[in-house]
Order: C-alpha cells, then sequence, then structure tokens
C-alpha cells in the first residue's frame, strides 16, 4: 500500500465516526478558525517511514491528534479530553477491523494537550505505525 493509500484509509474510517466533524492532514494543526466548522477535528501528521528489505516491511510513522473546543472557563476540558480518548480508541479499533493490507502497531501513551492560538483547543495525541509489505516488484517500477 501506497502512504496515500493508507491515509485514504485512515480518513474514511475517520469520517466515518458520527462524532468527527473535520478529519484533515499535515505537519501542524495551525489553520484558520473560519477553516473549522465542526468540532472535534481529526488530525494526522505522517512522521515518516522504516524499510526493511530482510523483513519485507514498510512501516509509516503517524500522530494522530484529536481535538475540541473548550471553553474559556475551561469548564468541559475533563468532558473535551473524555470524548477526545474515545474516538482515538474507536479510530484504531475501526482500523484494526479493516479489510486493508496493512497492520496499525499502537503502543505508547496517548499525550493530552491544549492550545489556544486559533480556537481554544484540548486533546490527545498518540503515535501510532502503520505496517505493510514491502513487494519487491521491479516490474512495476515506471521506467
Amino acid at each position: 500500500m501506497t502512504l496515500n493509500q493508507i491515509i485514504q484509509t485512515i480518513q474514511t474510517k475517520a469520517e466515518s465516526h458520527k462524532m468527527v466533524g473535520k478529519f484533515a492532514v499535515g505537519a501542524d494543526f495551525d489553520f484558520a478558525v473560519d477553516e473549522v466548522k465542526y468540532y472535534p477535528i481529526v488530525w494526522l501528521v505522517p512522521n515518516g517511514f522504516t524499510f526493511n528489505t530482510d523483513t519485507r516491511l514498510v512501516s509509516y510513522q503517524f500522530a494522530l491528534m484529536v481535538m475540541d473546543r473548550t471553553f474559556e472557563s475551561s469548564s468541559n476540558t475533563i468532558e473535551v479530553l473524555s470524548d477526545t480518548a474515545g474516538i482515538i480508541i474507536d479510530i484504531v479499533t475501526l482500523l484494526k477491523r479493516t479489510d486493508a493490507d496493512f497492520e496499525i502497531q499502537v503502543s505508547g501513551n496517548a499525550e493530552p494537550f491544549y492550545d489556544s492560538r486559533t480556537d481554544v483547543v484540548a486533546g490527545h495525541v498518540i503515535d501510532f505505525a502503520i505496517d505493510t509489505a514491502y513487494l519487491e516488484s521491479y516490474c512495476d517500477i515506471p521506467t
């Protein structure tokens, strides 16, 4: 699978979640307030890949951020953290149950974050990997 195909699969699964308001991909979650009409946001950050010809494996690394608006009083912060944690768990579960030619590897802490560069948001971020087979096919190389 290509990086584009993996991202498309993640996007499809994230957008199928009834609580998710927007999905985006990029290096940082710098966005204008007028761009975001619906929260929570699922933001996917591609973080490179490892490539091993001996094990015939390509492993793409990502960070998955899920964020929602918090009140200026911060009175809903725990609710936002609870909801965003649940959304991350749900998306990972959906990806584990997909028929795609990859395997998701999640091991680590989901870290809470708070940001007020644009909207006042809070949420969680977790790192994960998508492992896919390295199919050595000389015939598929464009020449």
